[in-house]
Parts: C-alpha cells; sequence; structure tokens
C-alpha cells in the first residue's frame, strides 16, 4: 500500500495528468468563448431565421467539441466513447427538433457552461502543487539563483548549498509524493464530472441495444426471405428442369437416341448453371474468398464484378472477427448493388481502414442521389446489420432525388456510405 502511494512520481501518470489538466484549461477557455459566439448568439439570431441553421451548426460543433473531452479522459484513466446518439429525421427541421430535444446535447451544453471553471481551477491545483514538488526536489539544482540572505522554507531559513541538498533530500521526496497525489486528485475529479454528464445512460443504452436486435432480427428475416426466394426461383426450378430432361431421355434413349443424347447434352448444361445458380447462392451467405483470404480480397472480388468501375483502398493491419468482415462485406456488396441499379454512377469508390478499434468503411459514387430508406434501396436492411453489432452507418446524399441532366445538383454529386464497426484495439 505505501509504495504504490509512494512510487506515482515515478510513473507517467503525472505527467498524463499533466497534459490532461493543461488540454483542460485551454478546452475551458474554448468552451467559454464558444458559448457566446455558438449557441447563445444563435438563440438571439433565431428571430431573423440565420439563427436556425446556425444552432444546428453549433450543436454539431459541440457535439465535436464533446467528443474532444470524452477522448481526453483517458489520458485520466477514465475513457469514454464517442457519443452514439444519432439526430434522426428526413428534413433538416426535424434533424434540428431532434438535436434539440436530445438530452446528450443539453448535457453537453451543461459541460459547456461549467468546463472554464472547472478546467482553471483544476489547472491550479495540480500544477501548483506538482510545481512545488518538482521545486523542492530539485533546489539544489537551482539554489544558486536565490537571494544571498537566503529563503523562508516553511519554519527553516536557508542560506547555504549544503542546507539546500539536506532540504531536498529530507523534505523533497515526501513533498514531490504530496503534489503527485494533488495533480492526479484534480484530474481524476475533472474526468469523473466529464464521465458523470457525456457518458450515455444506461437506459439510453438499452434503449440502443433493444432497436440494434430489432434491426438484427428483422435483417436475419430478410436475409433468409431472400435465400428461400433464390433457392426456389433458381436453383431448385433448374433441378426440376434438370430431373424432367433425364427423365425424357430415359424414355427415349431406346428408341431415338440422338433425341436422347440432345436431352442429355441439355440436361449437362442445366447441371452446370444449377452448380453455378448454388456456387453464387453460397457466396451470398458467406463467401470462401472472405474466409480465406480476408476482407481486402473479397470486396475486391465484388468490385470486378461490379458493372460500375470501382477503386478499391482497403488498408487493414490484421484479420478482423468474422462477424465483422462478413457486415463490412455485405454492406459494401449491397451498397454496390444499390450503385448498379439505382445511382447511374459512372464510377465508385471503396475505402477501408482501422481507426482507434473501429473499422471504418466507405462507399463513394459519382451517381444522382437521392437516397431513401423508406423506398426499398436495401440501406435499412444495411443499417440492421450494422446496428446489430453496435455499429454506425451514416448516409449523405449530395444530390437531388428528381435531379435531371442539367441540374446542378444532379449526376455526378453522388452518395456517400459511411459505415463504422467495432473491431476492438
Amino acid at each position: 500500500m505505501f509504495w504504490r502511494i509512494a512510487k506515482l512520481p515515478l510513473t507517467a501518470q503525472p505527467w498524463k495528468d499533466l497534459a490532461y489538466i493543461s488540454l483542460g484549461l485551454v478546452s475551458g477557455i474554448f468552451a467559454l468563448t464558444w458559448l457566446f459566439v455558438g449557441p447563445l448568439l444563435s438563440l438571439m439570431l433565431i428571430i431573423t431565421l440565420i439563427g436556425i441553421p446556425k444552432l444546428y451548426g453549433d450543436m454539431w460543433i459541440t457535439r465535436w467539441w464533446c467528443d474532444g473531452e470524452r477522448w481526453r479522459g483517458a489520458l485520466a484513466g477514465v475513457p469514454l466513447e464517442r457519443s452514439r446518439r444519432v439526430w434522426a429525421g428526413d428534413t433538416f427541421l426535424r434533424r434540428l427538433r431532434s438535436s434539440v430535444t436530445d438530452p446528450m446535447t443539453w448535457r453537453e451544453l451543461v459541460w459547456l457552461i461549467l468546463m472554464f471553471g472547472i478546467g482553471l481551477g483544476s489547472f491550479l491545483a495540480g500544477v501548483t502543487a506538482f510545481s512545488i514538488g518538482l521545486g523542492f526536489i530539485t533546489l539544489p539544482a537551482w539554489g544558486w539563483s536565490l537571494p544571498d540572505e537566503g529563503v523562508e522554507m516553511g519554519f527553516t531559513h536557508l542560506t547555504e548549498m549544503w542546507q539546500y541538498v539536506v532540504f531536498a533530500v529530507v523534505a523533497g521526496p515526501p513533498t514531490l509524493v504530496a503534489s503527485a497525489w494533488v495533480l492526479r486528485g484534480s484530474a481524476w475529479i475533472q474526468a469523473k464530472l466529464a464521465q458523470v454528464l457525456l457518458e450515455d445512460d444506461a437506459e439510453e443504452r438499452i434503449v440502443e441495444l433493444q432497436v440494434s436486435r430489432a434491426g438484427a432480427v428483422d435483417a436475419a428475416a430478410v436475409e433468409l426471405r431472400r435465400i428461400e426466394r433464390d433457392l426456389h426461383d433458381g436453383a431448385q426450378a433448374r433441378l426440376v428442369a434438370l430431373a424432367m430432361e433425364i427423365g425424357m431421355a430415359r424414355e427415349q434413349i431406346e428408341r431415338d437416341p440422338a433425341a436422347a443424347a440432345q436431352l442429355l447434352a441439355g440436361a449437362h448444361e442445366d447441371a452446370k448453371t444449377a452448380l453455378s445458380e448454388l456456387r453464387d447462392l453460397a457466396r451470398g451467405i458467406h463467401p470462401a474468398i472472405l474466409t480465406d483470404r480476408g476482407l481486402d480480397a473479397a470486396v475486391s472480388a465484388l468490385a470486378a464484378r461490379c458493372p460500375v468501375p470501382c477503386t478499391v483502398a482497403i488498408d487493414l493491419d490484421r484479420r478482423l472477427s468474422a462477424a465483422v468482415e462478413s457486415a463490412a462485406y455485405f454492406t459494401v456488396a449491397e451498397a454496390l448493388t444499390n450503385v448498379a441499379k439505382h445511382s447511374e454512377a459512372t464510377r465508385c469508390e471503396i475505402a477501408g481502414t482501422i481507426d482507434t478499434g473501429w473499422l471504418v468503411v466507405e462507399v463513394r459514387d459519382d451517381g444522382r442521389g437521392g437516397v431513401d430508406e423508406a423506398v426499398g434501396t436495401g440501406i435499412a436492411g444495411l443499417r440492421g446489420r450494422v446496428e446489430a453489432l453496435d455499429g454506425r452507418m451514416r448516409v449523405t446524399d449530395r444530390g437531388a432525388p428528381d435531379a435531371g441532366p442539367s441540374d446542378p445538383d444532379g449526376p455526378g454529386h453522388g452518395t456517400i456510405l459511411h459505415v463504422e464497426l467495432p473491431c476492438g484495439s
């Protein structure tokens, strides 16, 4: 117990805490400034209508800043995940309403208000204490700069260098230990306050998991119906035709060998076609190339079969779990199907990388845009598949649903499908 307390100055934690509270002071200054030029100014400008879009932008900047605060908590040993709240709505005003009524938005605004005072107080307490501790233990190194009449150190008056050395040896270590713990406490208290305000509530998390579970069930049901339909309309019908042709060939093999041979040749072609359809169906359930060679090779194979020219840039330093790879593969597959069927695109780009424990995949096209989950473009099924793994998906439409060839917001602006899947550190 004593050694655990005494060894703190010998670890990297005090320097992490110092970085934490220093960044907290900078963040607090930003928070105080942003409070007036951001949300408060937007509220005053609402009567001019300029404040409405500005307020929505302010909510996004506040969310971005609070995500930085969540990241900063890792320095103090209290890491927080980025906010998973999604502002839903198919129009601007509905998304604005969703952002304003989101409880997390109000908690972030409260942290915005408190941050300057908390950051300043933590910085003054932590830096002052740690500076005293470092100053005491390094006194012989800078004691030469003190006045000739010496200096008062508590109940002691120091005038000679040997006194500085003795004081540093006797008082320096315990003072440094105490100051390191004051610094630790200043950072920890600030980080815990941030956790109270910026961490998702358990009830909100339960609701999110219920929604993602429902999405997973729906996605699985859709996938089962697709497999059943493909089997019934494809391979099963082909095998029925194959059995009929073989039966007819058996009946004619003695009476008309030439006709029987022709029927058998047709049955042979039907058998090869059925095998091909079954192979495609198996690839749709789980492709062998994904298991054998990983996500990069599997996505490259998808891009090679896509009628729209595709470029692939998958940069992964390791194999991911089978569930994550499968979700990413089928997300790209469905996205490419949508691009080929609906986008009228001339090119497509697929990118994937690992960013701080998340697999980030983007599919971009230069088509007409106009993606709408309500009209059955497959986006709803993709969202269910992604959310089932606790992931996030965002579709950015840069075009117009009814854009024509001469519309500047029409062809060439396209769609971005952005997917994030947790894959560990």
